[in-house]
């Protein structure tokens, strides 16, 4: 009885290793395959399955999306993978994107120029257009393909934040850049936004409380209530919680027209704190 269950129990497992073993070399790799999301370009398509270096006529189940994710954005520091799909049975396809020039930084005497996906780009010893500039709070990194910081950081999360909501707007790399002009992270509990028209929207919060306080602001400055009146090409529209109520803390935005405002102990108006602040390069 042992000796029939051990028969039976050896010819389940060898039909098993059949079976994989012939669909190891029914399902092999021969088309390798790249489709950009958002770009239709296949100049990049051929580098995406460059780059990801799979072997053709190997094992479609041994294919590793990690490694390849790895190679890829090794390779170039625009282009992120979305995933990688087994299409049976011989096809392999790369989902990318490719991202957008978006934001720059100082640091030092040169100006290091970043994608979307945060990696950095080139660097130049002016400002280039094309881009927003930020003014980073914490440390930030130099080396073309490195991450501008580290994935924890505020500056990151703030920029990432930023583009996002952006991003839901409708508006792309581009659009973004030709609307903003620099963003300061740089003071405590506050993010400061200047527009390319001019006008100026301020943050006053908490890490998390920033992407309300950005919707209201935003919204505010693009497409404001009949009855908040505001000059979109001057001065400020400030966003923050109203906490006398605890339990129901109320956003708050209010515009302030051009003139006096008090940073640091000192008084600017608001084309003063962009000045010193920005162009100094603070």
């Amino acid at each position: 009885m042992r000796n029939t269950k051990l028969i039976v129990l050896l010819s389940v497992v060898a039909a098993l290793v059949i079976a994989i073993v012939a669909c190891g070399a029914t399902f092999l790799v021969r088309h390798v395959d790249a489709y950009g999301y958002f770009e239709n370009s296949e100049e990049y398509d051929a580098r995406v399955v460059e780059a990801a270096a799979i072997k053709r006529n190997s094992s479609i189940f041994f294919v590793d999306e990690q490694k390849i994710k790895s190679r890829v954005e090794g390779t170039y520091a625009n282009i992120g993978v979305v995933n990688v799909e087994r299409k049976f049975p011989d096809r392999v396809q790369i989902n990318y994107r490719v991202y957008g020039n978006s934001f720059q930084y100082k640091r030092g005497d040169e100006y290091y120029q970043c994608y979307a996906s945060g990696k950095i780009g080139g660097t130049s010893a002016l400002p280039v257009g094309g881009y927003f500039t930020i003014v980073p709070k914490g440390e930030t990194a130099t080396g073309v393909g490195e991450y501008f910081q580290a994935a924890d950081g505020f500056d990151r999360y703030i920029v990432d934040m930023l583009t996002s909501y952006m991003y839901s707007t409708g508006l792309n790399d581009r659009q973004i850049a030709e609307r903003i002009d620099f963003v300061d992270l740089s003071r405590d509990g506050y993010i400061y936004i200047r527009t390319a028209a001019g006008c100026s929207i301020e943050l006053y919060g908490e890490r998390d409380e920033f992407e309300r306080l950005l919707d209201d602001g935003w919204s505010s400055f693009v497409d404001p209530d009949p009855d908040f009146s505001i000059s979109k090409t001057a001065g400020k529209i400030r966003v923050q919680y109203t906490k006398a109520n605890p339990d129901k803390p109320q956003i708050r935005h209010t515009y302030l027209a051009p003139g006096a405002e008090m940073y640091g102990g000192e008084v600017y108006d608001d084309d003063g704190y962009y000045e010193k602040y920005y162009r100094a390069g603070k």
